[in-house]
């Protein structure tokens, strides 16, 4: 109880503590964005205080088979049968107590805490993992809308242009109402698909201040990373799947949630069993007594008859705890083959779409010359 709470005031001391942040470089290359990801930002946060709860019931388990003592002091006065009126018999006592044995209690209960511990450490790996891409996605969704806002810009000015010239011809009497509105038509719709770029623009970056955990900070410039061009071969389905499966952090946590909570399982069914314990006692009694003597040494073997209500309770809660760790862990194996071939289908997609680009490019260059 101690080490957990410890582990509570350590968590409770980093929270209170206000992060301070160095202001974001400006431009901004996505490699600075990065450096930020191990800041306090929410979901890092929150999966370092899972691990640190799973620390906690660890130190707890290892803390079943620690020494406990206590100072028991009894002011008392009785009425012995032998008559004679009440007496003085006080007592004062130091205890102490040393569990032995318990059948396998605390051996699966320590072993569930670690399994919790290794789960969680591979749980904060994934968020911090999740947490980069993130970052990156944010990244690059921000080059992109300010390409797309580049475009819109220069489709809005051609078509302003265009319309112009039939402002300026409808004032000399050459060009109709109706055809003055039908050219402004045009105009109007590229002046809706750039008011809209712009506003993504902005939107963009404050997603990705978020990301950064710098929401009152919103970057301003950003350098466009390079991209990799060379060919690569797309990776078969099967053998990607094997390999994230493998290597997942999510996965692998998951799995240990399902090792922790089948060793709660057991941890709840040896709940009930025997215990047996080693016990010293020093005494100091205000009234002798032949058959009591200062000091006493034993062991005692507790056996309970009957179950109770809490024990099948606690029994019923461990069984519905691993069903759905287990069904966590067999919808994550799911949504990670699904992922894998919509990713592999999304690459061919991309080789398809990058290939009919450069011949589109070749063809303008061509029609330019």
């Amino acid at each position: 109880m101690l080490g957990m709470a410890m582990v509570f005031m350590t968590l409770t001391a980093a929270a209170n503590d206000p992060p301070t942040f160095t202001p974001l470089p400006n431009p901004l290359t996505l490699e600075q964005a990065l450096a930020v990801a191990d800041a306090a930002h929410p979901a890092l946060q929150s999966a370092r205080a899972e691990l640190g709860l799973a620390q906690a019931r660890r130190l707890d388990a290892s803390a079943r088979y620690g020494t406990r003592a206590y100072v028991e002091i009894t002011p008392e006065a009785a009425d012995p049968s032998t008559g004679g009126g009440f007496l003085d018999d006080s007592r004062a006592r130091l205890v102490m107590q040393q569990p032995l044995y318990d059948f396998g209690y605390t051996r699966a209960l320590t072993a569930a805490a670690e399994a919790g511990v290794a789960g969680g450490e591979l749980h904060l790996l994934d968020a911090h993992q999740q947490h980069r891409i993130e970052i990156m996605q944010r990244y690059h969704d921000v080059i992109l809308a300010d390409l797309r806002a580049s475009v819109e810009l220069e489709e809005m000015t051609h078509r302003f242009l265009n319309f112009n010239r039939f402002r300026e011809r409808h004032a000399l009497g050459q060009v109709s109402d109706l055809d003055l509105l039908e050219a402004e038509h045009p105009y109007r719709e590229a002046l809706i698909r750039r008011t809209t770029s712009q506003h993504e623009q902005l939107a963009s970056r404050q997603r990705l201040a978020l990301a950064l955990n710098r929401p009152g900070e919103i970057p301003n410039e950003l350098v466009t990373p390079g991209v990799a061009l060379a060919e690569r071969e797309i990776p078969d389905f099967n053998a990607l799947y094997q390999s994230a499966a493998s290597a997942s952090p999510v996965l692998l946590a998951l799995r240990k949630d399902v090792d922790s909570a089948r060793a709660g399982l057991e941890a709840a069914r040896a709940h009930h069993g025997p215990t047996l314990t080693a016990e010293l006692e020093l005494g100091k009694y205000q009234r002798p007594l032949p058959a009591r003597g200062d000091v006493r040494a034993g062991l005692t073997l507790r056996i309970p008859l009957l179950q109770s209500s809490d024990t099948r309770a606690a029994l019923a809660r461990a069984q519905a705890e691993l069903a759905t760790r287990q069904a966590r862990l067999l919808r994550a194996e799911h949504q990670l083959r699904q992922t894998a071939l919509e990713l592999v289908q999304r690459l061919q997609t991309l080789k398809v779409e990058r290939a009919t680009a450069q011949q589109r490019l070749a063809f303008r260059e061509l029609s330019l010359d």
